[in-house]
């Protein structure tokens, strides 16, 4: 089973680097104007949607490195094993909440509307805080360890889902661009 986890832990990472590079290559097209845009920037639904899921992405992958830090730092302590567990579960909920609340604040700076792709992992960020704090309830105060099952299988399903979320707007941008190269080559 461990195997298949890393294996798939690899795929998914090969999955994010390819978004990252698809938005480095929209930075290098756009520069600053995806973080630093004017509001009339947003004529269209589709610029709504692209400044969205940039902001989304941008904030995944930084609280993704923070979290992949911390979840480190925390197995590193030298603690009690309960204080530990405590202090790691909550630790990632704070995490958490900090990911969504910096996402809605860069949507309410930049002024777009949340796209399907921010909604999607905005939900599974919630389902995730969920799973975090029913650990941190079974764990840490009940000593319980059987629903550990539970949140291997349901953190893999929550990743997964946002990274499809995250990959969806990249994953249409290319097919519509490659999709009128041949139409005008008709």
């Amino acid at each position: 089973m461990n195997e298949i986890l890393y294996g798939l832990g690899w795929a998914l990472n090969v999955v994010i680097f390819l978004v990252v590079i698809f938005w480095l290559q929209k930075f290098s097209k756009m520069r600053w104007k995806l973080f630093f845009g004017t509001r009339k920037d947003l004529v269209s639904v589709q610029h709504h949607e692209l400044y969205s899921c940039f902001l989304t992405a941008f904030c995944f992958l930084i609280f993704h490195m923070m979290d992949s830090e911390l979840e480190w730092f925390m197995l590193s302590l030298d603690m009690e094993k309960v204080e530990k567990i405590k202090l790691f579960y909550t630790s990632l909920i704070v995490l958490k909440f900090a990911l969504l609340m910096t996402l809605f604040c860069f949507h309410l700076i930049r002024g777009c509307t949340f796209s399907p792709s921010a909604r999607i992992c905005t939900y599974v960020t919630l389902v995730f805080m969920m799973l975090l704090g029913m650990q941190l309830i079974a764990r840490g105060y009940y000593d319980y360890h059987a629903l550990n099952i539970v949140y291997i299988v349901g953190g893999w399903i929550c990743n997964l889902i946002a990274i499809a979320a995250l990959a969806s707007y990249p994953v249409r941008s290319i097919k519509d661009h490659y999709k009128e190269r041949r139409a005008t080559a008709s």
